[in-house]
């Protein structure tokens, strides 16, 4: 099965997530990028960020820990699909009902800072990725025992988005006095995919033949595939013997090169405040207001009825290329059981993920500051907030270190972030999460997986 579609499996589970901008370098009076935490601050001085490594981070957050669907057994990296990985094991990583999944990428593709017109103005090209999920306890006991077990399986409340785009961005930021700084960003968006499925509801019984291979299984859903995607070579099949309705065939979907650049397009805008009397910084920004127009394709919805299909299934665990036996038997699993009706092509208008920040920060002495910050993250999905407080010490005119603490929705982190100027050359280096560790293969091992980001720019 090379090159499946496995859109639930590569959505739902096999998205290796990445990062935001650092919260703890929100105070940060040196940071090159502190615009997109909020388009009233900057650095103060001119540069240029190289493409990718002039700011580049990796995180994920969520519920489980992404290394809990991978292990090694005799020297061999598997999936927990693997016969050697018990289903008790595998099982006791998630919690009953649903499992949250979220993450976020953000790659300088080249930027460029001056001062001009009395102003401060930052223009830039990046992508980004964003991914959410809801992932029901009973999709993960489907994947690992729906072969074997003559269970039922709820795997209502499933739901996944993933979205990927290019941004082209003009920020500008300018004193209205003395103590008063406002700045603002408008971006142009490219879409390059854009790709969710939400079951309000699903059911999977097995009602006869239990003896494997050809067990029979009864499926009610209700709910819609969509990507916007136009890569695609849609493969399609009967409903049933004689029906006249086309459902999408996700094992026979191939996943080839893109026809085109763009998917979708829309606009966005960050707005920011600061307010600064020497002793105290007062600031709030709303980052991402705006929208994306999306093009689907692909798209498909799972009638509110029930349908009877025959899994013909037998595990291939064993033999060469463990790990990509694993993926395929996953995506005949999710292929045997999701069925959705063949629509022509879709549109839908798509929100940016709004994100609200309010930030107090305290001059102790010339060297040392004192902050707080909190930030909501609007997500229909995923939402979450976190409470940060921070340290702001200023070894030389050249090396800034900040340290916080945080908590909130994914639970308690504490974070380092240093900048180094040096004649032509900014580096900095941060995390928001200093105590999450790394599994094989920096696979993040923990719900508390670290996110990590570092640039290297020209500066003037």
């Amino acid at each position: 099965m090379k090159k499946s579609l496995l859109f639930i499996l590569g959505t739902c589970i096999c998205f290796l997530g990445q990062a935001q901008t650092l919260q703890t370098a929100y105070f940060s009076e040196d940071y090159a990028y502190s615009y997109r935490l909020n388009p009233a601050f900057h650095a103060g001085y001119s540069f240029v960020g190289l493409p990718f490594i002039g700011n580049s981070s990796a995180a994920y957050k969520g519920s489980f820990s992404l290394n809990d669907l991978f292990y090694n057994q005799a020297g061999e990296r598997v999936t927990f699909m693997n016969q050697a990985v018990s289903s008790s094991d595998f099982l006791g990583n998630f919690k009953k009902g649903l499992n949250s999944i979220s993450s976020e990428s953000y790659s300088t593709l080249g930027a460029v800072g001056f001062k001009a017109g009395g102003m401060y103005n930052i223009v830039e090209v990046n992508f980004r990725n964003y991914l959410s999920g809801k992932l029901p306890y009973d999709l993960m006991r489907y994947l690992k025992d729906g072969a074997t077990s003559y269970d039922s399986f709820d795997l209502s409340g499933l739901r996944a988005h993933a979205t990927s785009f290019a941004e082209i961005g003009i920020t500008s930021s300018w004193k209205l006095n003395r103590k008063l700084t406002i700045g603002m960003r408008f971006k142009g968006v490219i879409g390059q995919q854009n790709s969710y499925i939400d079951m309000d509801r699903m059911v999977i019984k097995h009602i006869g033949n239990e003896g494997l291979p050809g067990s029979t299984l009864e499926v009610s859903a209700d709910g819609v595939l969509a990507s916007a995607y136009d890569g695609y070579e849609i493969a399609s099949m009967p409903a049933s013997e004689g029906s006249s309705v086309a459902l999408i065939d996700l094992r026979n979907t191939r996943v080839g090169e893109p026809k085109g650049i763009m998917n979708g397009y829309g606009v966005g805008a960050d707005v920011g405040i600061l307010y600064d009397d020497s002793s105290w910084q007062l600031s709030a920004s709303f980052s991402d207001i705006g929208c994306i127009f999306w093009f689907h394709n692909l798209y498909g919805h799972a009638p509110l009825s029930t349908r009877s299909i025959q899994a013909n299934f037998t595990p291939h665990t064993h033999g060469t290329k463990p790990i990509y036996n694993e993926f395929s038997d996953m995506g005949a699993l999710l292929g045997d059981a999701f069925g959705f009706v063949m629509e022509d092509e879709y549109q839908a208008l798509g929100l940016l993920p709004l994100t609200v920040r309010l930030g107090a920060k305290y001059l102790y002495l010339s060297d040392l500051s004192f902050g707080g910050l909190a930030t909501f993250r609007y997500d229909d999905i995923c939402p979450y907030f976190d409470l940060r407080g921070s340290v702001d010490y200023k070894l030389s005119k050249s090396i800034e270190l900040i340290g916080s603490i945080g908590g909130g929705t994914h639970g308690i982190s504490a974070g380092v972030f240093a900048n180094l100027k040096w004649k032509f050359i900014n580096l900095f280096a941060g995390t928001d999460n200093l105590f999450g560790t790394a599994g094989t293969a920096f696979v993040p091992s923990c719900k508390g997986a670290p996110n990590g980001a570092f640039g290297l720019n020209i500066i003037w």
